[in-house]
């Protein structure tokens, strides 16, 4: 019996490696692709090989006639240059009718034209990235058609369906989003001060009965404490003068109080204040109505409620202004004195194209995602712009209802990786 095969499984999952064993060792369910701009494939003519020109571009031969072609970059957005030789000389460039064409992962294909400069011919578009394509090249010179297609697969990988499930790897469609933009902020919960009272006697005298402490819960027109009146001796009540918790208690039994003395500080806590703190940077950018995302630090879910008052003054010695958000507490979770973070949405921003940001990898000098064309995963070089809950807005490099792993995208980075793929240029 062979046992080198389970024993290398076993130690693998022994390391953690369960996921990446799937990318890595299922040779016969996926092949990784990598190489520059230039990788071996086949012409019309048969095998090309990688050969490199003066230019640092790749020569393509047909018989006495050459093609050097080049992707160049410094200093300008990725373009073609291309330069000719018949028989050893070099052809002027406008002598030659060149058109490239590139297939790209996906079925999208690029043409690109050529317009004289100097002593070569340039592309009239940008090559814009990934340059992983199939090239289909065609020159006219002196009424002869050269052509040439070959394969440049560059910063991809293939991947079998059921590989990639095993491994947990999850897609998306690109496409349109409403980005947040959120201004984090700190705070504290307070009493509600529409609903707080005091429970006062009309007259001084004797306290005979005190009959709530704290945190006793009352309903408006209870009695809370007897007093007897110093004037006429009579005992008049003390009632609740509205429903809520003792939150204060200055009473005791046998005590003598003042006429309007406050013996309970009675408060609703079905609604409280959430006061806070703008910092002076960004008081021009809170407005009331704004909604507001509450975190407290008990673990538990946030709330949600729109700025309801901006103080008119602000802190002189902190510089920051209270901004306050009115929070239903029916389960009284939001205790006033518990500080808490706030997130204020200062704007919200439709845009057309968006991924995830847990998407995106570094991959050489580029952020990515990776799009998914059948079994092959393509590296997706990306310009972004604003960012939002947990979303990206895509300038450049991905279209709407393009597909894009969402979830493991680190594994297909370790599979290109791997492989040996580079970037060239």
């Amino acid at each position: 019996m062979n046992w080198k095969l389970p024993l290398t499984l076993i130690a693998l999952l022994a390391f953690g490696g369960g996921a990446a064993y799937y990318l890595s060792e299922s040779n016969h369910d996926h092949d990784a692709s990598g190489g520059g701009h230039d990788e071996l494939g086949h012409d019309d003519h048969g095998a090309t090989e990688d050969v490199r020109g003066p230019h640092g571009g790749r020569l393509l031969r047909d018989d006495v006639f050459t093609l050097e072609l080049a992707i160049f970059e410094q200093g300008v957005p990725p373009e073609f240059r291309a330069w000719f030789t018949q028989a050893g000389k070099s052809l002027a460039p406008d002598s030659v009718k060149l058109s490239v064409e590139l297939l790209r992962p996906g079925g999208a294909t690029d043409t690109h034209g050529f317009t004289v400069e100097g002593d070569y011919a340039r592309g009239t578009a940008e090559v814009y990235e990934p340059h992983s394509f199939d090239y289909r090249i065609v020159a006219e010179h002196a009424g002869r058609t050269h052509r040439w297609s070959f394969a440049a697969p560059e910063m991809q990988t293939t991947i079998s369906a059921a590989a990639a499930r095993r491994a947990g790897v999850e897609i998306a469609a690109a496409g349109p989003a409403i980005l947040s933009e959120i201004l984090p902020v700190y705070g504290h919960v307070r009493l509600n001060a529409n609903k707080v009272a005091r429970a006062v006697p009309r007259f001084g005298g004797i306290v005979r009965e005190a009959r709530k402490t704290l945190g006793d819960t009352v309903v408006a027109g209870e009695v809370v404490a007897l007093v007897e009146t110093n004037l006429s001796l009579v005992t008049i009540e003390v009632t609740a003068p509205l429903d809520g918790i003792i939150v204060d208690r200055d009473v005791n039994a046998g005590e003598t109080v003042g006429d309007g003395a406050t013996l309970y500080t009675i408060a609703d806590l079905t609604e409280v204040w959430i006061d806070l703190n703008i910092p002076k940077r960004d008081q021009a950018r809170v407005r009331i109505g704004q909604s507001v995302v509450i975190h407290a630090d008990d673990g538990g879910p946030a709330a949600t409620g729109p700025l309801s008052w901006i103080s008119p003054l602000s802190s002189a010695e902190a510089q920051t202004l209270i901004a306050r958000v009115s929070l239903a507490n029916s389960d009284q979770r939001w205790r006033p004195g518990l500080f808490v973070k706030a997130d204020i949405v200062v704007a919200e921003h439709t845009v057309p194209v968006a991924v995830r940001e847990s998407a995106l990898q570094t991959l050489f000098d580029f952020t990515v995602v990776f799009s998914r064309h059948g079994d092959v995963y393509q590296a997706r070089p990306l310009q972004l712009g604003r960012r939002g809950n947990g979303y990206v807005e895509v300038l450049k490099g991905l279209g709407a209802g393009e597909s894009y792993v969402t979830e493991n995208s680190f594994l297909i980075k370790a599979d290109i990786g791997k492989s040996g793929a580079s970037h060239d240029h």
